[in-house]
């Protein structure tokens, strides 16, 4: 009983960890689109939707597998 409490804590924990960094990647996604467009900044805003896309799917998984 204790070990399926735990392991119920640690899911929140991870659901609440991942939305966290979903809202900062989301965040540094919108100031990239508000400056130039280097390449550096393309390639970096590039690299923060694809985080924030997987971030997000694993998120939804979790939020599912915590409903079950």
């Amino acid at each position: 009983m204790s070990d399926k409490k735990n392991q119920r804590e640690e899911e929140a924990v991870d659901i609440n960890a991942l939305e966290a960094d979903v809202a900062f990647f989301d965040a540094r996604i919108s100031l990239a689109a508000r400056q130039h467009d280097t390449a550096y900044q393309k390639a970096q805003k590039k690299t923060y939707e694809l985080l924030c896309e997987v971030m997000s799917s694993n998120l939804e998984k979790l939020r599912k597998k915590s409903k079950s």
